[in-house]
């Protein structure tokens, strides 16, 4: 096992720095782009040396990677997708045999793919994004027009509506939650909105 892991290819040391190097685009979103993953690679753990390259699932699913996508996107040269996307597409190859982390990257090679299309095309990019929520129970269809996508949760217990504004360029979410619980004291009520509002405040 332990020389299986050895012979991992590492992340940020033998894909992104190698296809960075054979890029002529401009120096400084190189290395804004290298250093974007070398501190996710602090954070997260990914590294072939000593951390899990499966917890590289865990960066592409992140906020720090949409960071990373910021950045490629905002370059004038033009080259910052298509850098990214020959990254994802090699660190697919080389980690094939890890489902989590191919998930992860399918995922994020259809978000680069819609980035030009137009709201309902964009719509459906997510669509295909967010059928993976239904591992966890989690209906997803679309409406009738095709212009809003639906998320339910057996017995109502979340629903989500999900449309996409294009002179805005964002997604738009409205959420509904739905509860219902029994409780002995009031601490106990307390302690559970509480949950309830710091998971919601923070979103």
């Amino acid at each position: 096992m332990a020389l299986q892991q050895r012979r991992r290819l590492d992340f940020l040391r033998h894909i992104v720095n190698r296809i960075l190097a054979e890029s002529n685009a401009p120096r400084q979103l190189l290395d804004d782009i290298r250093r974007a993953v070398g501190s996710a690679e602090d954070k997260y753990k990914f590294n072939a040396f000593g951390g899990d390259v499966k917890r590289l699932a865990d960066y592409l699913r992140s906020r720090d990677f949409d960071d990373l996508i910021t950045i490629a996107r905002s370059d004038r040269s033009g080259q910052g997708l298509e850098l990214l996307r020959r990254i994802l597409e090699e660190a697919r190859k080389v980690y094939s045999d890890i489902p989590e982390v191919v998930d992860a990257i399918d995922a994020r090679l259809r978000e680069l793919e819609a980035g030009g299309k137009k709201g309902e095309d964009k719509l459906d990019t997510l669509y295909s994004i967010l059928k993976d929520l239904e591992k966890l129970g989690a209906k997803i269809e679309k409406d009738e027009k095709g212009r809003k996508l639906l998320v339910k949760l057996p017995g109502d217990k979340l629903s989500a509506t999900i449309s996409y504004d294009e002179k805005m360029n964002t997604y738009r979410l409205e959420l509904v939650v739905k509860e219902s619980a029994e409780f002995l004291t009031p601490s106990e009520v307390h302690a559970h909105l509480k949950r309830v509002v710091e998971t919601i405040g923070s979103g």
